[in-house]
């Protein structure tokens, strides 16, 4: 692949397991009440307890432990960004667009619990940083594929397909849409910023140093389509982020940073908007 990937060992099943609780985690504390998220959080503490119990006698796996704590995480910044989204939706009630953009902004408080987790533990994530354009990057399938080039064109040619694409789909006639175009980029910038340091940042870091880079990216990717939901996409759609999810991760491990790949969200992002897919 031209460059070394990082290469981990795992016990059998480990990475079915974690992949499980990943995505059972994130679909029921986007489908279920505040309480049963709270619930599910506690299941998971008393995971974590049992598993350190464990420790002492050997029979703990490292990677499910870790997953347990990340997914616990997960929940607690999740409800705290949920909350607050919805506290800021009902105070902007009547300003749709910009209650929109601003509960964005809640995303922090989903950021905040892993930055935290990460300085506690002194982790130092493995994409947190602004990354190389011109790192090669394989076509089709990221890693390796028959043709190859540097990040700044590879992006370069799929940002310019994508927005030919998306085109067609934009009614570039309706009335306000210098004001839409305003929207979508505030809109777009927030939600590429702290989506990126969230999920590729930190949760994409964390599981490809535990499980290498391919099955990282796996857990990762699904993970993130899947959040979707609660933003009004069916599940099938939810899926397909996901397989984007695992595009934008693939830039991100090879770029060995966010740069071009919050450039590529916040180019979609602001083409979703443009397009009717987010309002």
């Amino acid at each position: 692949m031209g460059e070394k990937s990082l290469q981990v060992t795992n016990h059998p099943g480990e990475f079915n397991t974690c992949l499980i609780i990943m995505i059972a985690t994130i679909v029921w504390v986007q489908w279920s009440s505040f309480l049963l998220s709270v619930v599910w959080g506690i299941g998971l503490i008393l995971i974590i307890y049992t598993m350190f119990k464990l420790r002492s006698v050997r029979k703990i796996s490292i990677q499910i432990n870790d997953t347990a704590i990340v997914a616990l995480i997960m929940v607690i910044g999740y409800m705290l960004y949920h909350s607050s989204g919805e506290i800021i939706k009902n105070g902007l009630a009547g300003h749709d667009a910009w209650a929109i953009i601003l509960s964005r902004l809640s995303l922090i408080l989903f950021v905040l619990p892993f930055a935290l987790a990460a300085i506690l533990t002194k982790e130092k994530p493995l994409y947190l940083a602004t990354g190389s354009w011109g790192k090669t990057i394989h076509f089709p399938w990221i890693f390796r594929g028959l043709l190859k080039d540097p990040i700044w064109r590879f992006m370069l040619i799929f940002l310019v397909n994508v927005c030919a694409i998306f085109s067609f789909f934009i009614d570039w006639g309706q009335p306000q849409f210098l004001d839409l175009i305003g929207y979508a980029l505030s809109f777009a910038l927030i939600n590429a910023v702290l989506e990126e340091l969230l999920w590729r940042g930190y949760i994409l870091s964390h599981f490809v140093s535990g499980f290498g880079e391919l099955k990282g990216l796996v857990i990762a990717g699904a993970t993130f389509g899947l959040y979707h939901y609660h933003l009004g996409f069916s599940w099938p759609v939810c899926l397909l982020f996901s397989i984007f999810g695992i595009m934008m991760g693939g830039v991100a491990i090879r770029s060995k940073g966010l740069a071009p790949v919050m450039v590529m969200h916040f180019v979609m992002n602001v083409l979703f908007v443009l397009s009717g897919m987010i309002l």
